[in-house]
């Protein structure tokens, strides 16, 4: 049976209608859609070097379509189109979901966007009454997703977590809780949405297990709750082990809304994202499309298009070892840099092994607060950490991200900063690590004294 999913819609989203400007379909003379005439499209042709391979990715190829090779892909590029997107890139997105993500029910739909940030305003858009819902999140969270929330005046409850991500028993608790007198959140609307990243979290590199992922979707199942599985990372698999499956797997309602991404698989500028949901939603969102973006980018999709048929199936899937590849040694690089300069005395770091972040975490109980300090447990630790990074970037020129931008609750005690292996090159990491680790060292030493 199909769950009617409606009541989950924001009054914008019930206010959605289908555009009265559809295209036509079939053999039909249409003088009624404004589309431009083709014959006036200066683009004629697009050539592309793309690593090979069949080289290992150390050689290029060429790939080009022209007007006279591939009609209507050129054409469709060129043109206002559903706001599905390119008819040829939908067939890869359909196989793709299928292969590595397949949802547990059937009537799951998906859509192309325009790079995950876009996706989660729309989704946003779709579920969220401002000034009146609340969403969940975990205790550390994308920093992107807390700003987002801003601007919609929603209400935001983090979920504690643990060195192996969100506690599935400490979110049951919470909502098992959640109207009772004196409680945190007493009087406040029981959430609808989960937002998390699963795999690679940023910005703690950590990646759910799969018992986890089980036990949360049956406590969203429980209390009624859809997820927003934001999972950008989910291909920078680092270690040798078989591919942990998308919560889609264990979902059996349509309750998951998942985001996929190009960013960090491929380009970031293409700003190409995949939403797959239950059919209700990704309508709703197709609507939102219509009058917004209209479609993503045709021209990214068509580059898209030309790689991946170019590549095979055996050629994504190659490329996906190169980049994890890559990935791993720029980790170990990082890792065996902390490994050598951070005093480990006064922090410790994890070990990812999907994505491509280093939680660094200082050991508030090495910077114990001077008896004359007023300062609460919660302000000592946020000092600690402004310390730290003031003199990391003002004295030696290394920067982290401060852990505080990444937490919904600023009372958290804790001092944390998220380390990237992802783009500095291997000899500025390791001498990021050492300048950072002289930091520590001196923070601790002045606090100290």
């Amino acid at each position: 049976m199909t769950r009617d999913w409606t009541e989950f819609l924001s009054e914008e989203a019930l206010l959605r209608k289908r555009s009265v400007m559809a295209f036509p379909k079939g053999d039909v003379i249409s003088l009624a859609v404004g589309l431009p005439n083709p014959a006036c499209f200066p683009l004629k042709g697009v050539e592309l070097d793309v690593e090979s391979p069949g080289s290992q990715f150390r050689k290029t190829e060429r790939i080009g379509y022209t007007i006279d090779t591939h009609p209507d892909q050129l054409v469709d590029s060129c043109q206002y189109m559903s706001s599905r997107g390119l008819a040829h890139f939908d067939e890869w997105v359909k196989a793709y979901v299928e292969k590595y993500f397949l949802p547990g029910y059937a009537g799951w739909k998906y859509l192309v966007q325009s790079g995950a940030t876009q996706s989660l305003d729309a989704i946003f858009r779709m579920l969220l009454n401002p000034n009146e819902d609340t969403v969940l999140c975990e205790k550390l969270t994308y920093s992107c997703f807390l700003e987002t929330c801003i601007p919609f005046r929603v209400k935001l409850f983090s979920v504690e977590m643990d060195d192996f991500g969100v506690v599935p028993e400490k979110m049951d608790e919470l909502l098992c809780g959640w109207s009772a007198a004196g409680s945190a959140t007493e009087g406040l609307k029981k959430p609808k949405v989960f937002y998390t990243m699963p795999t690679g979290h940023n910005p703690t590199g950590i990646t759910l297990s799969t018992e986890r992922r089980r036990a949360l979707m049956e406590v969203c199942n429980k209390h009624n709750i859809l997820v927003i599985e934001d999972d950008p990372y989910y291909h920078l698999q680092l270690d040798d082990a078989a591919n942990i499956p998308s919560l889609l797997k264990f979902d059996v309602e349509g309750r998951v809304i998942r985001i996929d991404s190009f960013s960090k698989m491929l380009m970031p500028g293409l700003r190409v994202s995949i939403v797959t949901a239950n059919d209700l939603f990704i309508d709703k969102l197709s609507m939102h499309n219509e009058l917004s973006i209209h479609s993503a980018s045709a021209n990214s999709q068509l580059v898209l298009e030309m790689i991946f048929s170019k590549w095979g199936d055996g050629g994504f899937d190659a490329w996906l070892r190169h980049l994890q590849s890559m990935y791993r040694r720029r980790r170990d690089v990082m890792l065996g840099a902390f490994d050598r300069y951070l005093p480990k005395s006064l922090v410790t770091y994890n070990r990812p092994n999907h994505g491509m972040f280093i939680w660094v975490n200082a050991k508030l109980d090495q910077f114990a607060q001077p008896s004359d300090s007023t300062l609460k447990d919660y302000e000592w630790a946020t000092h600690v950490e402004d310390e730290i990074f003031r003199v990391a970037s003002e004295k030696y020129k290394v920067i982290l991200t401060k852990g505080h931008w990444f937490m919904q609750d600023k009372h958290t005690v804790c001092s944390g900063f998220r380390a990237t292996y992802a783009f500095a090159s291997e000899d500025e990491m390791v001498k990021g690590a050492e300048l950072f680790g002289k930091a520590i060292s001196d923070v601790h030493s002045s606090l100290s004294g």
